[in-house]
């Protein structure tokens, strides 16, 4: 079938017709959203809680350096060794004129927690924070095992001599720019943070160390957190995938791979059964395929503002910039791509945490000696310190590391070797079908030898314990993995909800909108109508306050919504409300306002024109610069 209106182009089955001035009107398969930008989802999880929220369970210490500790010591890792630090002065935040004029010397800091630590808490890729001193207020991202996605949370009054509380956030408001449902992060070069020179020059002007974050730092440091948020973006991916199109058979399966691919370091693995059953549940779900979030928003140079801007005008950011501006899809995922199965597999192995990993190393070993053993052997020839063996497997290297070894038709593996015993990343060396490498030895003289490697099929009991547990389509996490192989769960972390405090949601403004802010409801209420001055609550409060805000507001207002009159190419701002990047769960990106946009813009004209006697025009506020209309809230 066909698509008559305005898309972008996700995938091969996409064949877009275009007619001005009207919306699509869908007469073919699309492609649909791994997570969809339109539906955020409700603001208190629906099952389970946040990783933070176990953390902030006993209290939230001040200062932030104290906070960052604790979240380390929860993980089981020292100082410094798991958490990512940047300062970005002049981002693209909800606080980011919070700071104004002062930006340098109350800069963002964000901190990923990247690294994995040997306590209870698996929390790699799973908790981010942004810190903003000026205004008393970390922003949270931590992930929810049970509920499968990241909740977005606000600690209020984070002040010494404060009493810190934690709030979930109206997640409208939060996935206008985190389209992805998780992290979002900056693409290369990054020079925004404290990594780009010109930021960490001025910065040091003011001082060293921000928040126990030393302001000199590498490139490396953005780009580790960069990767983490790459990651993050894929876990809604991988549960979305397990839960709709992968059934009880396929599961098992799944697991299977993604235990024998931990184990051996990451090597490939034989997956001709599951890239079949995988395959035919994807393409029956999704026959357009899935569309990947992406989570990268475009690098900026935060210095490039106008001669002469100050203060609050350095914090312009323009549409091509804004996190708001719809995100087309990374890629679009089909049933038949050969790759499919393996990125799913590797998918599932981010949710598995290296304790666990070596939980079932150990595991194995005290089953070892039931399990059966095949000794193989080789010729060699021997040339110095250096061996070359090929019969029944082939064996290429030195009395310390393995550069190749191959047995039967697996592809090669290379190990560390001493006294005959090979590891891989720490853990034994095992065949990519998940066995034991037990030894490996070469003797010989002369040029000649024989080389000898004996393999414990031990990896038996783990595919047996894989396939007797219940795979339903609940989420699938590494607290459920260990439960299936009878390891202990009894000092894990955030499975117990119970102990917890009950959620608590930001508060909202009670009863209706008064007028004149009715018509406004449909259109800027999600984000607006909230006890927020980020973004600004134009529609909360009494009918005076109501009256106050959008007079007070008109001008940022109107300009917001004449965008929609301007080409895409050629905007200062993002329209409002911001362009939708999906329809009936697919990308598409909308082009065309609700007829209802015109109405408000007239009305908005009409009060500037009552105003200052003159007919507004968007294009001469815009020339004076965004920044410098008067500020959208009246001051506090």
């Amino acid at each position: 079938m066909r698509c008559i209106g305005l898309m972008m182009v996700i995938a091969s089955v996409y064949i877009p017709d275009v007619i001005a001035g009207n919306d699509c009107v869908p007469r073919c398969e699309t492609a649909s959203w791994a997570v969809d930008p339109a539906t955020p989802g409700p603001t208190l999880p629906s099952a389970g809680r946040s990783l933070f929220d176990f953390i902030a369970a006993d209290g939230i210490p001040f200062p932030f350096e104290a906070l960052v500790r604790k979240i380390e010591a929860r993980a089981g890792c020292t100082d410094g060794a798991c958490m990512t630090p940047v300062l970005i002065p002049l981002g693209r935040s909800l606080q980011r004129t919070a700071a104004a004029p002062d930006f340098f010397v109350y800069p963002r800091a964000v901190v990923a927690m990247t690294g994995e630590g040997t306590g209870p808490m698996f929390a790699r890729d799973r908790l981010y924070l942004g810190y903003q001193e000026k205004m008393n207020l970390i922003e949270v991202i931590s992930y929810n095992e049970a509920a499968a996605r990241f909740e977005f949370q606000l600690v209020r009054d984070y002040r010494e001599g404060g009493a810190p509380r934690v709030v979930y956030a109206n997640r409208n408001v939060c996935i206008a720019c985190h389209q992805n449902h998780s992290p979002i992060f900056s693409r290369p070069l990054w020079d925004e943070t404290n990594a780009n020179p010109r930021i960490a020059e001025k910065l040091s002007r003011v001082k060293e160390l921000f928040y126990g974050i030393p302001v000199h730092r590498g490139i490396d440091l953005p780009n580790i957190i960069d990767e983490a948020t790459d990651r993050a973006n894929l876990l809604g991916v991988t549960q979305r995938i397990w839960r709709e199109a992968c059934d009880a058979s396929c599961r098992t399966l799944a697991i299977v791979a993604a235990v024998q691919y931990r184990l051996s370091g990451g090597r490939i693995f034989d997956m001709n059964a599951l890239e079949q059953t995988l395959s035919s549940g994807f393409s029956a779900r999704w026959p357009a395929g899935l569309a990947i979030p992406n989570p990268d928003i475009p690098n900026r140079d935060p210095l490039a503002f106008s001669p002469g801007a100050q203060g609050v005008a350095r914090s312009h950011i323009t549409a091509a910039f804004d996190p708001l501006a719809p995100r087309a899809p990374l890629e679009t995922w089909m049933g038949g791509d050969p790759l499919l199965a393996r990125r799913f597999v590797v998918g599932l192995t981010g949710l598995i945490a290296e304790r666990d990993v070596r939980d079932i190393d150990a595991w194995l070993a005290r089953r070892a000696t039931q399990a059966t053993r095949r000794t193989h052997t080789a010729p060699c020839t021997l040339s110095g310190a250096r061996y070359d063996c090929s019969g029944e497997f082939t064996l290429r290297g030195s009395p310390t590391f393995v550069d190749a070894l191959a047995l039967g038709g697996e592809p090669s593996l290379h190990f560390s070797l001493k006294n005959g015993v090979a590891t891989n990343h720490g853990l034994r060396a095992r065949t990519t079908g998940g066995d034991l490498i037990e030894r490996i030895t070469v003797v010989g003289e002369g040029g000649k030898g024989e080389a000898a490697v004996t393999i414990v099929e031990d990896f038996a009991y783990v595919r047996e314990m894989i396939e007797k547990f219940n795979w339903s389509d609940a989420p699938f996490n590494h607290a459920r993995l260990r439960m299936a192989l009878g390891l202990d769960t009894r000092d894990m972390c955030c499975e117990t909800p119970a102990v917890l405090a009950p959620a608590q949601a930001d508060l909202e403004p009670p009863g209706p909108v008064p007028e004149p802010g009715t018509a406004f409801k449909k259109a800027c209420g999600a984000c607006h109508l909230t006890a927020e001055r980020f973004p600004p609550n134009f529609l909360a409060g009494d009918e005076r306050q109501v009256r106050i805000s959008l007079a007070q507001c008109a001008p940022r207002i109107f300009v917001r919504l004449s965008m929609w009159q301007t080409p895409a190419a050629s905007r200062d701002k993002v329209p409002m409300p911001p362009p939708l990047a999906s329809r009936k769960g697919s990308p598409w990106v909308q082009t065309v306002p609700s007829p209802s946009i015109a109405e408000l813009r007239n009305k908005v004209a009409e009060w500037l024109q009552a105003e200052t006697g003159r007919v507004p025009d968007a294009a001469a506020m815009v020339a004076q610069g965004y920044e410098n209309l008067r500020p959208c809230l009246p001051p506090t």
